[in-house]
C-alpha cells in the first residue's frame, strides 16, 4: 500500500499535536557503529517534547484526540509507578486542559522521586493501588470513571501503555516519518529494533512497514513481560488497528512469533541487573546517549546481543528506537547504585 494512502487514512483520525517540532530526529551512532561493525541508528523518540519526552505521546496526539472530539475533560489511565506512560498523558492532559487521575500500581509509602515525583510536580490526582497487573486496574479506573460522571465529569479511561487501536495509529504515522527522514538522510533501514511490553508500539511498527516498506524487519526486544501474552496483545492491536483503517493485512502470527525476541528480560519486567546497567554505562560512555533500565536497556542490549550471535548479520543498517524513560534511573537509583 502507498505511503500517500496511508497518510491520508491516517489523517482521517482526530488528532492533537504534541511531537515537539512536529517529528523526532534519527543520528548516526558513529562511535557505537564503529564497535559493533555495522551501521546503528536512533530515533530519537525520548526527544517528543512532553513532560520527559517517550513514545506514549505518539500515541496520546490520537487518544487525547478521540478524547476531545468525544467531549471528555477527565482522562483516565494506568501503569507502574514509575510509569513513562502515565507521566506523559499527565504532562499531555495538563497541557491540553484537561483533569487527569492516574492509577498507579505500588506502594503508598513510596517515596516519590523519579516520574512518580514529576507526576505530581504536574499536578495530577494520583490513586495509589496495590495491585500486580495492569488488568487489575481496569475496573478501579472504571469505578472512578463513575464517580466522575455522578459529578458532571466526563471521562476517558486509556489503557496501560496506550495500548489501543487508535493509540496504535500514533505509531503507524511514525513510520511515515521513519520513511521519509530515510530518503532524507539517504539510508534504507533493514532492522527497526525496540522494546516491547504493552504492545502498541510494537503493533504500530510492525503493521506500518508491512503495509509501507515491507522489506524492513521489525524486531520487538522483550523486556520480561510473558511473551506469549506480548505476541497476543501485538497480533488483536494489528488486526483491531487493520480494521479500523479499513484495510486488510497479510501480517501473519508466525511473523511475530519471529520477530518477537524473548531472552533480555532478565528475570521480569521492571528486573533491573548489572548486564543492564552495564550497557546503558557502554553506550552512555560511548555516544553520550542514556538510555533506560527498565525499556531501552535491555532493547540495547539484545540488539548488541543479535549482533554478536549474527543473527542480525553484520552490515545491516539497524534504527534503534529510543522510547524515553531515563528518569527510570532516579526512581530506582538505589538499586543501580549497586551495579555501578
Amino acid at each position: 500500500m502507498s505511503y500517500y494512502k496511508i497518510k491520508s487514512l491516517i489523517e482521517k483520525f482526530p488528532q492533537v499535536n504534541l511531537v515537539s517540532g512536529s517529528e523526532t530526529p534519527i543520528d548516526f551512532l558513529e562511535n557505537l557503529s564503529r564497535e559493533l561493525g555495522t551501521e546503528i541508528y536512533v530515533k530519537r523518540d525520548d526527544l517528543t517534547g512532553v513532560a520527559i519526552g517517550g513514545n506514549k505521546v505518539r500515541k496520546l496526539e490520537f487518544l487525547l484526540g478521540d478524547a476531545l472530539s468525544k467531549g471528555c475533560d477527565t482522562i483516565i489511565t494506568t501503569g507502574a509507578i514509575h510509569s513513562n506512560h502515565a507521566l506523559e498523558t499527565a504532562g499531555a492532559a495538563k497541557k491540553l486542559g484537561l483533569d487527569v487521575v492516574l492509577v498507579l500500581r505500588g506502594e503508598e509509602t513510596a517515596t516519590p522521586k523519579g516520574n512518580y515525583l514529576l507526576d505530581k510536580l504536574v499536578g495530577a490526582d494520583i490513586r495509589i493501588v496495590n495491585v500486580s497487573t495492569g488488568k487489575e486496574t481496569i475496573p478501579i479506573m472504571e469505578k472512578i470513571a463513575q464517580e466522575l460522571e455522578i459529578n458532571g465529569k466526563k471521562p476517558y479511561i486509556i489503557p496501560t501503555g496506550g495500548a489501543t487501536p487508535i493509540g496504535t495509529l500514533g505509531y503507524i504515522k511514525c513510520v511515515l516519518e521513519i520513511v521519509k527522514q530515510e530518503k532524507e538522510l539517504g539510508v534504507s533501514f533493514d532492522y527497526i529494533v525496540h522494546a516491547t511490553s504493552s504492545g502498541g508500539t510494537q503493533a504500530g511498527l510492525a503493521l506500518g512497514f508491512h503495509l509501507i516498506k515491507p522489506t524492513t524487519e521489525v524486531l520487538g526486544i522483550g523486556v520480561g513481560d510473558p511473551r506469549t501474552e506480548v505476541i497476543e496483545s501485538v497480533w488483536e492491536l494489528i488486526n483491531s488497528t487493520a480494521k479500523l483503517l479499513k484495510i486488510e493485512h497479510s501480517l501473519t502470527k508466525e511473523y511475530l512469533e519471529n520477530h518477537t525476541i524473548p531472552g533480555y528480560g532478565f528475570g521480569g519486567y521492571g528486573k533491573i541487573t548489572k548486564e543492564v546497567v552495564d550497557t546503558i554505562k557502554y553506550v552512555g560512555s560511548l555516544e553520550g546517549l542514556i538510555l533506560d533500565p527498565i525499556y531501552t536497556g535491555k532493547a540495547m542490549y539484545g540488539t548488541v546481543d543479535l549482533l554478536k550471535k549474527n543473527i542480525i548479520p553484520k552490515g545491516s543498517t539497524i534504527l534503534f528506537i529510543h522510547t524515553g524513560g531515563m528518569t527510570s534511573i532516579f526512581q530506582y537509583d538505589d538499586i543501580i547504585r549497586k551495579f555501578l
